[in-house]
Order: C-alpha cells, then sequence, then structure tokens
C-alpha cells in the first residue's frame, strides 16, 4: 500500500505521520517494524531493499520517504517512479512532501497512488474551530473571546499555536483574554519584525542591538530562535506567493496581501509586515537564510554550540548570508 500526504500545512501532515508511525510502534518491538529513509543519502538498492524487506512478527512494516520531490536526485526520483507498483503488501510506503513541484513526473504519479491526502492551509474560521478541539484534545477550556484574541496575536501557524496553547494551559487549564495578554508575547514578535528587518537592510550593529533588548528583556534563547525561525518561514512563503501572483497577473498589487493571507493563512498583520520586508530579499537569499537557520538548529540541538552565544553567532551568520 502507497499513502502520499503533500500540502503546506505541514503541522496536520506531521500530525497525520505522527498518527501512523505509532500504529507500527510496538510496546515489545519498539520501532522495529518502522523505517525513516533519509533522501539525501538515499541510494536506489538501499530504497528496494527496505520496501521488499519482510516485517518481524507482524504483517506489515512502515517505511516513510520525506521531501523526495524536493531534497533527492532527478535520477532517484525517475527509478523510484518506475517501480511504485512493485510495492508488496506487506509494506505501506508513505511519502511526504511540504511543497512538491506539481511538474514533475513523480508528483504526477503520487497522487493516483492508494491513498492521497492533500494538507491545504485552513480559512481563518477552520483555525478558530481547531484551536477550540485543540484547547479541549490537551485538556483545556477556552471562549469564543480568548479564540479571536489569539489568533489575532499569533496568526494561523499551527505549530505555533500549539505551542502556545500548551503553555496556557500548563498555567490554567481554562483559557482567558487575560492569561493569553499575560503569556503570549505579541511584543517579542514586534520586535522580531525589526531585527530581521535590520538584517534586510544590511545592518549587523542594529540587530545585535534588537537582539540584545530581546534578551535583556527575558526571552528564552530558544523562544527568540523559534520566533527567527518562523518569520524566516514566512517570509519564504510570502515571497513565492507575491512572485507567483505577479507572474499571473491574478491580483493588482493592492489585492496580493489578501491574496496571500487566504492562500496561506496568515495573520492579516502578519501578511503585511512580511510583504514590507520581501523587498529586502531575493528569493535566493531567503533560501540561504532558512539553511543556515536548519544548521544552527541542527547544532543546537546536538550540543555542538552553546545556546547562550550562539544567538550572536546566528544573527552575524544571517547578516554575512546576504553578501554572497
Amino acid at each position: 500500500m502507497i499513502i502520499f500526504f503533500y500540502g503546506q500545512d505541514s503541522y496536520r501532515l506531521a500530525q497525520s505521520e505522527k498518527k501512523l508511525k505509532e500504529k507500527f510502534i510496538s510496546a515489545s518491538l519498539g520501532d522495529t517494524n518502522l523505517a525513516v529513509l533519509d533522501v539525501k543519502k538515499l541510494t536506489f538498492d538501499e530504497y528496494i531493499r527496505q520496501i521488499l524487506a519482510m516485517p518481524f512478527l507482524s504483517k506489515t512494516r512502515l517505511v516513510i520517504v520525506e521531501n523526495i520531490l524536493s531534497e533527492a536526485k532527478k535520477e532517484l526520483q525517475e527509478k523510484i517512479g518506475e517501480v511504485l507498483n512493485k510495492v508488496p503488501e506487506s509494506t505501506v510506503l508513505l511519502f511526504t512532501e511540504t511543497a512538491p513541484d506539481k511538474r514533475l513526473s513523480l508528483f504526477k504519479k503520487l497522487v493516483k497512488v492508494d491513498k492521497v491526502q492533500e494538507f491545504l492551509p485552513m480559512e481563518e474560521i477552520q483555525i478558530k474551530r481547531w484551536i477550540k478541539s485543540e484547547t479541549e484534545a490537551k485538556g483545556g477550556e477556552i471562549d469564543s473571546a480568548s479564540i479571536n484574541l489569539l489568533y489575532e496575536s499569533v496568526g494561523g501557524d499551527l505549530w505555533r499555536l500549539s505551542n502556545e496553547l500548551d503553555k496556557l494551559i500548563t498555567f490554567n487549564h481554562k483559557i482567558t483574554t487575560g492569561t493569553i495578554e499575560l503569556l503570549v508575547q505579541s511584543q517579542a514578535q514586534k520586535d522580531i519584525f525589526r531585527l530581521v528587518d535590520a538584517l534586510g537592510n544590511k545592518n549587523l550593529k542594529k540587530a545585535l542591538n534588537e537582539l540584545n533588548q530581546l534578551q535583556h528583556a527575558g526571552e528564552n534563547e530558544i523562544y527568540i530562535f523559534s520566533m527567527i525561525c518562523y518569520q524566516y518561514r514566512n517570509l519564504l512563503i510570502v515571497k513565492d506567493l507575491q512572485d507567483r501572483l505577479h507572474s499571473s497577473n491574478a491580483y493588482p498589487a493592492s489585492g496580493q496581501a489578501w491574496a496571500i493571507q487566504k492562500e496561506a493563512g496568515m495573520n492579516p498583520y502578519v501578511v503585511q509586515k512580511t510583504l514590507a520586508q520581501c523587498g529586502n530579499f531575493t528569493f535566493d537569499e531567503l533560501k540561504n537564510s532558512y539553511d543556515t537557520l536548519l544548521d544552527f538548529d541542527h547544532k543546537l540541538k546536538t550540543g555542538k554550540i552553546g545556546k547562550e552565544a550562539a544567538l550572536a553567532l546566528l544573527v552575524v551568520k544571517l547578516s554575512l548570508s546576504r553578501n554572497f
């Protein structure tokens, strides 16, 4: 059986992948019948070996291939596309992709497999319903006024919304507008906008000053880093949509903000601020900066760099990456 999960809503995609994984993780056997393949290192021979491997004390095993359309070499994509129909019944093969190029031959084959689910960004009303159901699933309570305020403060990023809900429920299972105003750091987001503005203007001194202000305000280093990642991710999404809207001439310049807000599911304020920043970056510069953030995240998690001085180093690297 082959499954294909794709779409811009990376949170719901990841949650669906997680639920599927949990079905194949046994209390006694662990992850014996689960394999997650790294497409950057994957060879065709290893792919064949994994999909043909027999499950251990079970009827099926799960093999996951993430981001093959965006990260694997064209030759590997073509070879895998040629043998999609060779997957045995004992293997459940899951492909996941957040931003697939729909022109690729392999994508056209994957959308025809046994089970396909596209995770599109939700509309505002859907996100607000999700906030309520997610709050209840986490053991909390929330009213309509609090839902509206949380959405206005955070926007439609489900990853951040989930984190904020965890924080709010830990403080008090009943979420109110008061606890949101107390705990959800909207001011930090404004400071992050100023920091990224400074990087976009190649003003390293101002960027470091904004970072120092965040740290002196008592913001956690990991939170600051997550907010920088959040804004660069927004920039990539908005820049890509802006370029595509400009190419298609589907909307006048005055209507682009609304179209981007609808497509990306972002808070109007975030779209407005991010659009203003997009002019300071090319798409390639944003991709390079995001690669820097991913590398930094890996080093931070593996202990290769200390978090105390790490953020200043990151800001310097992001500034320098704009000059190459």
